[in-house]
């Protein structure tokens, strides 16, 4: 039996492949989307992927909220390509992104009887600095629902600090009444889900399906591709 009692998940690239369906949706949306239509559609998303990546820290650090960092990120990409909007503007190609990015969305079986045989002997939650209008869609869309009830969905944007800030996972922690040294967390992002919980005395199993190298010195329990190799390691 695993010395855990309480095990915690990132969402985005670690229950599925968020990036694949954050492509395929942006893609489908600026071939379609009266804004973006006639761009140069691979500039455009290069564009739209290197400025996100650039403003990301500044929501980490709570200078953007997600609505500005949208259409910042929007903005910046479109000035790239020689064109002006107002920021306004972006919500409806947001919108439409949104929805098309969660139609690609699909259940995986392995997740979902993983993810049920580690619900038989743990408590299980999610601790995501996502957006909180696409979270509970993406656990909906995934069949994961069930095993993640909302009290146990912790958004960083609703509790007002973001991973790897240590006051998440106090939050955490107390609302779930457990030890430190009771849980788990399982993440695909050094500095957020293995860093980060670690200096908060959690155990960490980093996902790492990429080959990425760490950028501390922390010692994960384990280091593995796939979610459902938990299982052997629990």
């Amino acid at each position: 039996m695993s010395k855990f009692t309480t095990i915690l998940f990132d969402l985005d690239d670690t229950l599925f492949d968020f990036s694949a369906c954050w492509e395929k949706g942006m893609q489908q949306t600026i071939a379609t989307h009266a804004l973006t239509v006639e761009l140069d559609q691979a500039k455009f998303l290069e564009a739209l992927r290197r400025h996100g990546d650039d403003l990301w820290v500044d929501v980490i650090a709570k200078r953007y909220d997600f609505t500005q960092y949208r259409r910042l990120r929007f903005q910046r990409a479109m000035a790239d390509c020689n064109r002006q909007i107002e920021a306004e503007q972006v919500d409806d190609f947001q919108r439409a992104y949104q929805a098309a990015c969660m139609d690609a969305v699909q259940p995986d079986g392995i997740v979902q009887s993983t993810i049920a045989k580690l619900a038989e002997e743990h408590t299980l939650g999610i601790v995501t600095n996502g957006p909180v209008d696409m979270a509970f869609i993406k656990l909906e869309r995934l069949g994961l629902s069930a095993y993640f009830p909302r009290e146990r969905v912790f958004l960083s944007e609703i509790i007002g600090h973001h991973k790897p800030d240590l006051r998440i996972y106090e939050h955490v922690r107390e609302k779930l009444g457990v030890e430190s040294k009771q849980v788990l967390f399982v993440g695909d992002t050094w500095e957020a889900d293995v860093a980060g919980a670690m200096d908060a005395g959690f155990s960490a199993i980093w996902i790492n399906p990429r080959g990425k190298k760490p950028t501390s010195e922390h010692q994960p329990l384990a280091v593995i591709e796939r979610l459902d190799q938990l299982l052997a390691i629990l």
